[in-house]
């Protein structure tokens, strides 16, 4: 009984307190480094310089989330059919596509950010709270010298 007593006094509370929030803290913070997974696969089309872009949204949380998929403005990429940005309720894996036309050596950037959920996803998902993440991954495409064909 003697033992338990120490948590009557307001600075041992405290302490404990401050402890779990750390803990908590700590934990958290672990989490938010890993959201999402990106992967981008860029493959030709049948005409020289054209590609479709996929890019791979995995969501690593047990908890839907509402994010925001697009490709980062690039003077040496032309759209084919729209430079369209994506916003969708990602409970697992999901895929988003792009059809463009390279002018250059050029770097492709696709992004997803985690974003406010503004009635995107079901009434009964678990949301995750958070809406400030984002994450992105690159690609290097070349455009060969000789042929003016671009590599990948």
């Amino acid at each position: 009984m003697a033992s338990l007593q120490i948590l009557y006094q307001p600075q041992a509370v405290i302490h404990i307190l401050i402890l779990c929030l750390i803990l908590e803290l700590a934990s958290g913070q672990d989490n938010r480094n890993n959201l999402l997974s990106l992967n981008m696969e860029v493959s030709l089309m049948n005409k020289a310089n054209e590609f479709t872009v996929t890019l791979t949204v995995t969501n690593k949380m047990d908890k839907c989330m509402v994010v925001k998929m697009s490709i980062e403005d690039n003077p040496n990429i032309k759209y084919i059919s729209a430079k369209a940005t994506y916003t969708a309720c990602i409970c697992t894996v999901n895929n988003y596509f792009w059809d463009i036309q390279v002018s250059a050596n050029t770097i492709l950037q696709g992004k997803a950010e985690v974003v406010p959920a503004k009635n995107i996803c079901p009434d009964d998902e678990n949301i995750f709270p958070v809406t400030s993440y984002i994450e992105t991954v690159t690609r290097e495409i070349l455009v060969s010298p000789q042929t003016g064909r671009c590599l990948t």
